[in-house]
């Protein structure tokens, strides 16, 4: 039943209202969106009571680094810029990502009915905008999760559990509902540009 929630309301909203009901859906959720990151990020970096500061997020990343050091990483640090995976990481998002623009019909059909004059500075403030996404669940949550050591096997940080593990244990069970609220924004935000498009 659970899995007919997500297209059974974005089909009703989208069917009444359009193009332009997909703008402001996309809109809202990424408001939601955003505000869920904020909220992450002021937890992990200024009042959790064991991490609470840059510096203490630093310090645990140092300790966990040198007991479990990040192969092919520049002195086995989490906190590099010389990493092999990170640029094999890079390439490949970079590529898929210019893939999914110019081949998407959501991005199209977006493009098309902005105005000329404003539509290109909407994709590149788009651009900019969505990388804080996955920055701030990376060096928040991410970051979180190995400076407290929490017990995330390799196989449960491959499937995307980091985020929920950490969040979990930063605010408990609000922490999950907020990973759940995003995850569901993102997918009925998309899912609804995807169905206008089609």
């Amino acid at each position: 039943a659970a899995s007919f929630l997500i297209p059974i309301g974005v089909i009703l909203y989208t069917l009444s209202g359009g193009l332009k009901a997909t703008f402001l859906a996309s809109y809202v959720h990424t408001a939601i969106i955003f505000a869920m990151l904020v909220l992450f990020v002021v937890v992990t970096y200024m009042t959790d009571k064991e991490l609470g500061s840059p510096t203490r997020v630093y310090e645990g990343l140092q300790t966990v680094s040198t007991v479990f050091p990040v192969a092919n990483n520049k002195g086995g640090s989490y906190l590099t810029m010389m990493s092999q995976g990170g640029t094999i990481f890079g390439i490949i998002n970079i590529v898929g990502n210019f893939g999914t623009v110019f081949c998407d019909q959501s991005y199209w059909q977006s493009a098309i009915a902005a105005q000329p004059r404003s539509a290109h500075k909407g994709f590149i403030l788009g651009g900019l905008v969505w990388f804080t996404i996955p920055m701030c669940l990376a060096t928040a949550l991410g970051l979180a999760s190995l400076s407290l050591d929490l017990p995330v096997t390799p196989a449960e940080a491959g499937q995307g559990l980091v985020p929920p593990a950490t969040a979990v244990h930063l605010l408990g069970s609000a922490g999950g509902y907020c990973i759940l609220i995003m995850l569901f924004m993102a997918v009925t935000s998309t899912g609804s540009a995807e169905l206008i498009a089609v």
